[in-house]
Protein backbone atom coordinates (compact mmCIF):
# COMPACT_ATOMS: atom_id res chain seq x y z
CA UNK A 1 0.00 0.00 0.00
CA UNK A 2 0.99 3.41 -0.93
CA UNK A 3 1.70 6.02 1.22
CA UNK A 4 -0.75 8.64 -0.76
CA UNK A 5 -3.41 5.42 -0.37
CA UNK A 6 -2.74 5.28 3.59
CA UNK A 7 -3.03 9.17 3.66
CA UNK A 8 -6.55 8.93 1.46
CA UNK A 9 -7.95 6.33 3.95
CA UNK A 10 -6.75 8.09 6.82
CA UNK A 11 -8.91 11.30 5.34
CA UNK A 12 -11.95 9.42 4.75
CA UNK A 13 -12.13 7.19 8.05
CA UNK A 14 -11.81 11.14 9.79
CA UNK A 15 -14.44 12.17 7.69
CA UNK A 16 -16.67 9.25 8.08
CA UNK A 17 -15.91 9.59 12.09
CA UNK A 18 -17.06 13.46 11.83
CA UNK A 19 -20.10 12.68 10.10
CA UNK A 20 -21.18 10.26 12.47
CA UNK A 21 -20.12 11.88 15.93
CA UNK A 22 -22.48 13.84 17.68
CA UNK A 23 -21.68 14.46 21.35
CA UNK A 24 -22.12 12.27 24.62
CA UNK A 25 -24.89 15.06 26.29
CA UNK A 26 -26.75 14.96 23.03
CA UNK A 27 -26.54 11.14 22.64
CA UNK A 28 -27.58 10.62 26.15
CA UNK A 29 -31.04 12.80 25.99
CA UNK A 30 -32.01 10.26 23.39
CA UNK A 31 -33.67 6.79 23.34
CA UNK A 32 -30.67 4.23 22.02
CA UNK A 33 -33.65 3.16 18.98
CA UNK A 34 -34.11 6.52 18.67
CA UNK A 35 -30.17 7.34 18.63
CA UNK A 36 -29.46 3.88 16.31
CA UNK A 37 -32.40 4.84 13.63
CA UNK A 38 -31.04 8.68 13.19
CA UNK A 39 -27.47 7.25 11.82
CA UNK A 40 -26.77 7.62 8.24
CA UNK A 41 -26.77 4.24 6.97
CA UNK A 42 -27.80 2.11 10.08
CA UNK A 43 -30.96 -0.02 10.02
CA UNK A 44 -32.43 -0.65 13.54
CA UNK A 45 -35.10 -3.28 14.68
CA UNK A 46 -35.73 -4.01 18.38
CA UNK A 47 -36.50 -8.09 18.83
CA UNK A 48 -38.23 -9.80 21.56
CA UNK A 49 -37.72 -11.48 24.51
CA UNK A 50 -34.68 -9.56 25.24
CA UNK A 51 -32.75 -11.24 28.11
CA UNK A 52 -33.52 -9.00 31.70
CA UNK A 53 -32.65 -6.02 32.40
CA UNK A 54 -31.72 -5.16 28.38
CA UNK A 55 -33.19 -4.63 25.34
CA UNK A 56 -32.71 -6.21 22.29
CA UNK A 57 -31.43 -5.12 18.34
CA UNK A 58 -31.08 -6.03 15.34
CA UNK A 59 -28.70 -3.77 13.10
CA UNK A 60 -27.60 -4.05 9.92
CA UNK A 61 -25.20 -1.28 8.99
CA UNK A 62 -23.84 -0.27 5.77
CA UNK A 63 -20.51 -0.48 5.02
CA UNK A 64 -17.99 0.64 1.73
CA UNK A 65 -16.56 -2.84 0.42
CA UNK A 66 -13.46 -1.12 -0.08
CA UNK A 67 -12.75 1.83 2.67
CA UNK A 68 -9.93 3.18 0.31
CA UNK A 69 -12.50 4.13 -2.25
CA UNK A 70 -16.15 3.84 -0.36
CA UNK A 71 -17.36 5.49 -3.89
CA UNK A 72 -17.11 1.73 -5.32
CA UNK A 73 -19.92 0.19 -3.56
CA UNK A 74 -21.15 -1.12 -0.29
CA UNK A 75 -22.57 -3.59 1.56
CA UNK A 76 -24.96 -4.22 5.02
CA UNK A 77 -23.04 -5.52 7.99
CA UNK A 78 -25.01 -7.47 10.60
CA UNK A 79 -24.60 -6.77 14.29
CA UNK A 80 -26.78 -7.86 17.15
CA UNK A 81 -27.24 -5.00 20.17
CA UNK A 82 -28.39 -5.97 23.71
CA UNK A 83 -28.26 -2.90 25.50
CA UNK A 84 -28.55 -2.15 29.09
CA UNK A 85 -27.80 1.03 29.98
CA UNK A 86 -25.73 4.08 28.59
CA UNK A 87 -23.35 4.58 31.35
CA UNK A 88 -22.33 0.93 31.59
CA UNK A 89 -19.46 -0.57 30.01
CA UNK A 90 -19.41 -1.82 26.39
CA UNK A 91 -18.72 -5.45 24.99
CA UNK A 92 -17.78 -5.26 21.30
CA UNK A 93 -17.78 -8.97 20.29
CA UNK A 94 -15.72 -8.85 16.51
CA UNK A 95 -17.19 -11.95 15.74
CA UNK A 96 -14.76 -13.85 13.19
CA UNK A 97 -17.55 -15.94 11.37
CA UNK A 98 -21.34 -15.65 11.10
CA UNK A 99 -23.02 -14.21 13.99
CA UNK A 100 -26.54 -15.70 15.25
CA UNK A 101 -29.64 -13.35 16.20
CA UNK A 102 -29.92 -14.91 19.73
CA UNK A 103 -29.50 -12.71 22.99
CA UNK A 104 -26.36 -15.46 24.01
CA UNK A 105 -24.18 -12.83 26.31
CA UNK A 106 -20.80 -13.68 26.27
CA UNK A 107 -19.11 -14.42 29.36
CA UNK A 108 -17.48 -11.13 29.53
CA UNK A 109 -20.60 -9.01 28.95
CA UNK A 110 -22.07 -11.23 32.22
CA UNK A 111 -19.08 -10.98 34.56
CA UNK A 112 -19.13 -6.97 33.99
CA UNK A 113 -22.86 -6.15 33.08
CA UNK A 114 -22.26 -4.70 30.33
CA UNK A 115 -23.81 -3.65 26.96
CA UNK A 116 -22.91 -6.60 24.44
CA UNK A 117 -22.27 -5.12 20.66
CA UNK A 118 -22.03 -8.54 18.19
CA UNK A 119 -20.50 -7.99 14.74
CA UNK A 120 -20.79 -10.21 11.97
CA UNK A 121 -17.13 -10.34 9.81
CA UNK A 122 -17.69 -9.10 6.66
CA UNK A 123 -17.96 -11.65 3.19
CA UNK A 124 -19.54 -13.85 6.32
CA UNK A 125 -23.91 -14.99 6.34
CA UNK A 126 -25.41 -11.44 5.74
CA UNK A 127 -22.62 -9.61 5.73
CA UNK A 128 -21.79 -10.39 2.21
CA UNK A 129 -20.77 -7.74 -0.50
CA UNK A 130 -22.95 -8.87 -3.86
CA UNK A 131 -20.81 -9.49 -6.20
CA UNK A 132 -18.39 -10.66 -3.88
CA UNK A 133 -14.95 -9.47 -4.87
CA UNK A 134 -12.19 -11.40 -2.52
CA UNK A 135 -9.23 -8.73 -2.83
CA UNK A 136 -11.51 -6.70 -0.17
CA UNK A 137 -11.45 -9.41 2.67
CA UNK A 138 -8.19 -8.38 4.55
CA UNK A 139 -7.75 -7.69 7.97
CA UNK A 140 -7.24 -3.56 7.18
CA UNK A 141 -10.50 -3.66 5.55
CA UNK A 142 -12.54 -5.55 8.07
CA UNK A 143 -10.96 -3.43 11.11
CA UNK A 144 -12.34 -0.29 8.86
CA UNK A 145 -15.42 -1.79 9.44
CA UNK A 146 -15.37 -2.30 13.59
CA UNK A 147 -13.74 1.47 13.09
CA UNK A 148 -16.64 2.80 11.66
CA UNK A 149 -19.04 0.76 13.66
CA UNK A 150 -17.50 2.10 17.13
CA UNK A 151 -16.90 6.02 15.77
CA UNK A 152 -21.13 5.88 14.91
CA UNK A 153 -22.21 3.89 18.19
CA UNK A 154 -20.12 4.84 20.70
CA UNK A 155 -20.98 8.44 21.24
CA UNK A 156 -23.93 7.44 22.76
CA UNK A 157 -22.14 5.84 25.79
CA UNK A 158 -20.25 7.09 28.50
CA UNK A 159 -18.94 3.59 29.83
CA UNK A 160 -16.03 1.79 28.66
CA UNK A 161 -15.44 -0.35 25.63
CA UNK A 162 -13.85 -3.55 25.91
CA UNK A 163 -13.75 -6.06 22.58
CA UNK A 164 -12.81 -9.42 22.56
CA UNK A 165 -13.21 -12.43 20.52
CA UNK A 166 -12.12 -16.11 20.65
CA UNK A 167 -10.37 -18.13 17.77
CA UNK A 168 -10.65 -16.11 14.47
CA UNK A 169 -12.92 -13.38 16.92
CA UNK A 170 -9.77 -12.84 19.00
CA UNK A 171 -7.54 -12.86 16.02
CA UNK A 172 -10.43 -10.23 14.65
CA UNK A 173 -9.84 -8.11 17.65
CA UNK A 174 -6.43 -7.64 17.95
CA UNK A 175 -6.32 -6.95 14.02
CA UNK A 176 -8.62 -4.21 14.49
CA UNK A 177 -6.73 -3.03 17.74
CA UNK A 178 -3.16 -2.87 15.43
CA UNK A 179 -4.84 -0.26 13.23
CA UNK A 180 -7.14 1.85 15.53
CA UNK A 181 -5.54 1.33 18.89
CA UNK A 182 -7.80 3.58 20.85
CA UNK A 183 -11.05 2.89 19.31
CA UNK A 184 -11.94 0.75 23.03
CA UNK A 185 -9.93 0.61 26.18
CA UNK A 186 -9.31 -3.44 26.51
CA UNK A 187 -9.39 -6.45 24.81
CA UNK A 188 -9.43 -10.19 25.71
CA UNK A 189 -8.74 -12.29 22.67
CA UNK A 190 -9.47 -16.02 23.73
CA UNK A 191 -7.03 -18.58 22.14
CA UNK A 192 -6.41 -16.56 19.16
CA UNK A 193 -3.27 -18.11 16.95
CA UNK A 194 -0.67 -15.98 14.83
CA UNK A 195 0.34 -18.58 11.95
CA UNK A 196 3.14 -18.25 10.10
CA UNK A 197 2.27 -19.12 6.61
CA UNK A 198 0.51 -21.21 4.67
CA UNK A 199 1.40 -25.15 6.43
CA UNK A 200 3.11 -23.77 9.60
CA UNK A 201 5.44 -26.21 11.05
CA UNK A 202 5.00 -25.27 14.76
CA UNK A 203 1.80 -27.08 14.42
CA UNK A 204 3.27 -30.44 13.81
CA UNK A 205 5.50 -30.51 16.46
CA UNK A 206 2.87 -29.63 18.82
CA UNK A 207 0.36 -32.24 17.56
CA UNK A 208 3.69 -34.62 18.28
CA UNK A 209 4.32 -33.70 21.84
CA UNK A 210 0.47 -32.65 23.52
CA UNK A 211 -0.46 -35.00 25.96
CA UNK A 212 0.36 -38.73 27.16
CA UNK A 213 2.18 -40.69 24.03
CA UNK A 214 -0.17 -43.81 24.87
CA UNK A 215 -3.20 -41.51 23.78
CA UNK A 216 -1.54 -40.20 20.72
CA UNK A 217 -0.70 -43.02 19.51
CA UNK A 218 -4.15 -44.94 20.17
CA UNK A 219 -5.25 -41.98 18.11
CA UNK A 220 -3.29 -42.71 14.89
CA UNK A 221 -4.13 -46.38 14.87
CA UNK A 222 -8.02 -45.45 15.02
CA UNK A 223 -7.39 -43.05 11.96
CA UNK A 224 -5.57 -45.64 10.05
CA UNK A 225 -8.34 -48.34 10.77
CA UNK A 226 -10.76 -45.36 9.43
CA UNK A 227 -8.61 -45.19 6.13
CA UNK A 228 -8.21 -49.47 6.11
CA UNK A 229 -11.82 -49.88 6.13
CA UNK A 230 -12.58 -47.11 3.55
CA UNK A 231 -15.41 -48.74 1.85
CA UNK A 232 -17.18 -49.33 4.87
CA UNK A 233 -16.54 -46.07 5.63
CA UNK A 234 -17.81 -44.28 2.29
CA UNK A 235 -21.15 -46.32 2.95
CA UNK A 236 -21.74 -45.27 6.09
CA UNK A 237 -21.20 -41.54 5.32
CA UNK A 238 -23.06 -42.08 2.40
CA UNK A 239 -26.31 -43.43 4.35
CA UNK A 240 -25.32 -40.67 6.90
CA UNK A 241 -25.89 -37.55 4.02
CA UNK A 242 -28.75 -38.95 3.30
CA UNK A 243 -30.30 -38.49 6.87
CA UNK A 244 -29.09 -35.13 7.34
CA UNK A 245 -29.45 -33.97 3.23
CA UNK A 246 -26.23 -32.90 2.97
CA UNK A 247 -24.48 -32.95 -0.57
CA UNK A 248 -20.70 -34.04 -1.15
CA UNK A 249 -19.24 -32.10 -4.51
CA UNK A 250 -15.75 -31.96 -3.93
CA UNK A 251 -13.97 -33.21 -6.60
CA UNK A 252 -12.39 -36.83 -5.18
CA UNK A 253 -15.97 -37.32 -3.95
CA UNK A 254 -16.50 -39.74 -0.75
CA UNK A 255 -12.69 -40.59 -1.24
CA UNK A 256 -11.20 -37.17 -0.72
CA UNK A 257 -14.49 -36.23 2.05
CA UNK A 258 -13.05 -39.57 4.64
CA UNK A 259 -9.35 -38.26 3.91
CA UNK A 260 -9.55 -34.98 5.21
CA UNK A 261 -11.78 -35.56 8.33
CA UNK A 262 -9.87 -38.39 9.14
CA UNK A 263 -6.54 -36.54 9.11
CA UNK A 264 -8.72 -33.07 10.82
CA UNK A 265 -9.61 -35.59 13.60
CA UNK A 266 -6.82 -35.90 15.29
CA UNK A 267 -5.96 -32.01 15.53
CA UNK A 268 -9.96 -31.56 16.27
CA UNK A 269 -9.54 -34.35 19.42
CA UNK A 270 -7.48 -32.09 21.45
CA UNK A 271 -8.82 -29.01 20.29
CA UNK A 272 -12.37 -29.75 21.83
CA UNK A 273 -11.71 -32.44 23.74
CA UNK A 274 -9.78 -33.61 26.92
CA UNK A 275 -7.10 -36.16 28.55
CA UNK A 276 -10.36 -38.07 29.65
CA UNK A 277 -11.12 -38.75 26.26
CA UNK A 278 -8.16 -40.85 25.39
CA UNK A 279 -10.44 -43.49 27.14
CA UNK A 280 -12.95 -43.64 24.38
CA UNK A 281 -10.86 -44.23 21.72
CA UNK A 282 -12.11 -47.65 19.62
CA UNK A 283 -9.20 -49.93 18.64
CA UNK A 284 -9.13 -52.66 16.19
CA UNK A 285 -11.80 -55.22 17.52
CA UNK A 286 -14.56 -52.15 17.19
CA UNK A 287 -17.06 -52.39 14.38
CA UNK A 288 -17.48 -50.27 11.50
CA UNK A 289 -20.81 -48.71 13.48
CA UNK A 290 -18.48 -47.97 16.04
CA UNK A 291 -15.65 -46.63 13.86
CA UNK A 292 -17.80 -44.27 12.03
CA UNK A 293 -19.65 -43.29 15.81
CA UNK A 294 -16.17 -41.75 17.05
CA UNK A 295 -15.66 -39.87 13.73
CA UNK A 296 -18.85 -38.29 13.59
CA UNK A 297 -18.03 -37.30 17.38
CA UNK A 298 -14.55 -35.58 16.41
CA UNK A 299 -14.24 -35.01 12.96
CA UNK A 300 -15.49 -32.28 11.03
CA UNK A 301 -17.76 -33.91 8.66
CA UNK A 302 -20.23 -31.65 7.72
CA UNK A 303 -17.06 -29.26 6.73
CA UNK A 304 -16.95 -30.97 3.82
CA UNK A 305 -20.59 -30.61 2.66
CA UNK A 306 -21.25 -28.09 -0.04
CA UNK A 307 -23.23 -25.96 2.33
CA UNK A 308 -19.86 -26.16 4.90
CA UNK A 309 -17.74 -25.20 1.98
CA UNK A 310 -19.91 -22.49 0.68
CA UNK A 311 -19.90 -21.17 4.12
CA UNK A 312 -16.18 -21.05 5.57
CA UNK A 313 -14.86 -20.25 2.05
CA UNK A 314 -14.33 -16.16 3.29
CA UNK A 315 -12.16 -18.21 6.30
CA UNK A 316 -10.52 -20.18 3.98
CA UNK A 317 -9.42 -17.31 1.48
CA UNK A 318 -8.32 -15.43 4.57
CA UNK A 319 -6.22 -18.27 5.50
CA UNK A 320 -4.44 -18.74 2.36
CA UNK A 321 -4.12 -14.64 1.25
CA UNK A 322 -3.12 -13.45 4.74
CA UNK A 323 -3.68 -15.59 7.85
CA UNK A 324 -1.49 -18.42 6.95
CA UNK A 325 -2.81 -22.13 8.36
CA UNK A 326 -1.87 -25.34 10.43
CA UNK A 327 -0.15 -28.18 8.44
CA UNK A 328 -1.77 -31.47 9.68
CA UNK A 329 -0.11 -34.00 11.10
CA UNK A 330 -0.36 -37.16 8.27
CA UNK A 331 2.89 -38.94 7.86
CA UNK A 332 1.41 -41.78 9.64
CA UNK A 333 -1.25 -41.79 7.55
CA UNK A 334 0.87 -41.41 4.33
CA UNK A 335 0.44 -45.11 2.95
CA UNK A 336 -3.59 -44.59 3.12
CA UNK A 337 -4.41 -41.42 1.62
CA UNK A 338 -5.44 -40.68 -1.89
CA UNK A 339 -5.74 -37.06 -1.12
CA UNK A 340 -3.70 -35.24 0.72
CA UNK A 341 -5.30 -32.79 3.63
CA UNK A 342 -2.87 -30.40 3.44
CA UNK A 343 -4.24 -29.42 0.47
CA UNK A 344 -6.43 -26.32 0.72
CA UNK A 345 -7.68 -25.77 -2.84
CA UNK A 346 -10.59 -27.55 -2.20
CA UNK A 347 -11.51 -25.03 -0.24
CA UNK A 348 -11.98 -21.96 -2.00
CA UNK A 349 -13.53 -21.01 -5.53
CA UNK A 350 -9.85 -18.67 -6.44
CA UNK A 351 -6.63 -19.36 -4.96
CA UNK A 352 -5.11 -16.13 -3.71
CA UNK A 353 -1.53 -15.29 -4.88
CA UNK A 354 0.85 -14.25 -3.93
CA UNK A 355 0.84 -14.61 0.39
CA UNK A 356 0.73 -11.65 2.34
CA UNK A 357 3.49 -12.36 4.67
CA UNK A 358 4.05 -8.98 6.01
CA UNK A 359 0.49 -8.82 7.48
CA UNK A 360 1.04 -11.47 10.31
CA UNK A 361 4.30 -10.06 11.38
CA UNK A 362 3.03 -6.54 11.31
CA UNK A 363 0.41 -7.66 14.12
CA UNK A 364 3.25 -9.71 15.67
CA UNK A 365 5.27 -7.03 16.05
CA UNK A 366 2.52 -4.61 17.58
CA UNK A 367 0.92 -6.84 19.96
CA UNK A 368 4.58 -7.77 21.58
CA UNK A 369 6.09 -4.66 21.53
CA UNK A 370 2.94 -1.50 21.62
CA UNK A 371 -0.12 -3.04 22.63
CA UNK A 372 -1.75 -1.63 25.83
CA UNK A 373 -4.55 -3.36 27.52
CA UNK A 374 -4.30 -6.56 26.39
CA UNK A 375 -5.12 -9.99 27.60
CA UNK A 376 -4.83 -13.19 26.21
CA UNK A 377 -5.56 -16.38 27.13
CA UNK A 378 -5.32 -19.75 25.83
CA UNK A 379 -5.65 -24.22 26.54
CA UNK A 380 -2.78 -25.91 27.15
CA UNK A 381 -3.55 -28.69 25.01
CA UNK A 382 -5.46 -26.91 22.20
CA UNK A 383 -3.28 -27.14 19.09
CA UNK A 384 -4.14 -24.02 18.24
CA UNK A 385 -1.80 -22.43 21.07
CA UNK A 386 1.26 -23.84 19.03
CA UNK A 387 0.70 -20.22 17.35
CA UNK A 388 0.00 -18.08 20.49
CA UNK A 389 1.07 -14.38 20.50
CA UNK A 390 3.83 -13.41 21.74
CA UNK A 391 2.61 -11.15 24.43
CA UNK A 392 4.76 -9.51 27.74
CA UNK A 393 3.61 -9.48 31.25
CA UNK A 394 3.47 -5.98 31.72
CA UNK A 395 2.27 -4.09 34.52
CA UNK A 396 3.24 -0.81 32.83
CA UNK A 397 0.83 -1.58 29.46
CA UNK A 398 -1.80 -3.95 31.54
CA UNK A 399 -0.68 -6.57 29.43
CA UNK A 400 -0.91 -10.31 30.66
CA UNK A 401 -0.83 -14.04 28.35
CA UNK A 402 -2.89 -16.44 30.66
CA UNK A 403 -2.35 -20.36 29.91
CA UNK A 404 -5.19 -22.91 31.20
CA UNK A 405 -3.85 -25.68 32.54
CA UNK A 406 -5.21 -29.18 30.45
CA UNK A 407 -7.88 -26.11 28.92
CA UNK A 408 -8.58 -26.40 24.80
CA UNK A 409 -10.31 -24.39 22.27
CA UNK A 410 -12.81 -23.32 25.61
CA UNK A 411 -10.61 -21.60 27.17
CA UNK A 412 -11.64 -18.24 28.81
CA UNK A 413 -11.72 -15.80 31.84
CA UNK A 414 -14.12 -18.30 33.31
CA UNK A 415 -11.71 -20.92 32.86
CA UNK A 416 -8.76 -19.49 34.66
CA UNK A 417 -7.41 -21.11 38.55
CA UNK A 418 -8.58 -18.60 41.07
CA UNK A 419 -5.29 -16.79 41.13
CA UNK A 420 -5.15 -15.93 37.52
CA UNK A 421 -9.24 -15.12 37.56
CA UNK A 422 -7.97 -12.17 40.21
CA UNK A 423 -5.25 -10.73 38.18
CA UNK A 424 -7.67 -10.97 34.69
CA UNK A 425 -10.65 -9.32 37.35
CA UNK A 426 -7.69 -6.87 38.47
CA UNK A 427 -6.86 -5.86 34.86
CA UNK A 428 -10.69 -5.42 34.11
CA UNK A 429 -11.39 -3.18 36.61
CA UNK A 430 -8.04 -0.90 35.74
CA UNK A 431 -9.61 -0.73 32.22
CA UNK A 432 -13.45 -0.35 33.22
CA UNK A 433 -14.24 1.04 36.31
CA UNK A 434 -16.14 -1.86 36.66
CA UNK A 435 -15.98 -4.83 39.79
CA UNK A 436 -16.26 -8.00 37.80
CA UNK A 437 -18.64 -10.10 39.45
CA UNK A 438 -17.97 -13.88 41.03
CA UNK A 439 -18.58 -16.92 38.92
CA UNK A 440 -21.11 -18.36 41.00
CA UNK A 441 -23.11 -15.38 40.87
CA UNK A 442 -23.76 -15.80 36.95
CA UNK A 443 -27.18 -16.06 35.63
CA UNK A 444 -27.12 -19.54 34.02
CA UNK A 445 -29.90 -18.76 32.01
CA UNK A 446 -28.02 -18.11 28.64
CA UNK A 447 -28.84 -19.47 25.53
CA UNK A 448 -26.91 -19.83 22.74
CA UNK A 449 -22.75 -20.52 22.11
CA UNK A 450 -19.88 -18.73 20.93
CA UNK A 451 -19.73 -19.16 17.19
CA UNK A 452 -16.06 -18.87 16.83
CA UNK A 453 -15.56 -21.39 18.95
CA UNK A 454 -18.08 -23.80 17.40
CA UNK A 455 -19.16 -22.82 13.70
CA UNK A 456 -19.20 -26.04 12.70
CA UNK A 457 -23.03 -26.02 14.93
CA UNK A 458 -24.12 -23.25 11.66
CA UNK A 459 -24.43 -26.60 9.33
CA UNK A 460 -23.98 -29.75 12.27
CA UNK A 461 -25.66 -30.38 15.53
CA UNK A 462 -22.41 -31.37 16.67
CA UNK A 463 -19.89 -30.62 19.61
CA UNK A 464 -22.83 -30.10 21.69
CA UNK A 465 -22.10 -31.49 24.86
CA UNK A 466 -18.76 -29.28 24.73
CA UNK A 467 -20.05 -26.03 24.99
CA UNK A 468 -19.98 -24.10 28.44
Amino acid sequence: MSRMDISISTLLAVLFSSLLFISTSQADSQDILAYLQSLQGMEAEELTDPPEGYRYFLLNYEQPINHLRPWEGSFKQRMILLHRSSAAPTVLATNGYYSSVSTYRYNLTRILGANQLKVEHRYFAESRPEPLDWQHLTIRQAAADHHRIVAAIRPFYQGKWVSRGSSKGGMTALYHRRFYPNDVDGTVANVAPLSFGRLDHRYVTFQNRVGERSCRQALKRYQRHLLERRESMKALISDYAKEQNWQFSVPGGLDQVLDYTVAELYFQFYQYGSFDNCHDIPDAQATDEALFEFMKEWGPLSFMTDVGIKTFEPYFYQAISQFGYPKLLTRHLKDLLLYDPNDYRVYVSEWPEPFDWHAMWDVAQWVAFNSRHVMLIYGEIDPWTAAAFFLPDSTYRSTYKFMVANGNHGANITTLNSQDRKHADQMLKRWTGVNPIKIETLDEQNEGYDEDLYPYLTINGGFNKYIK
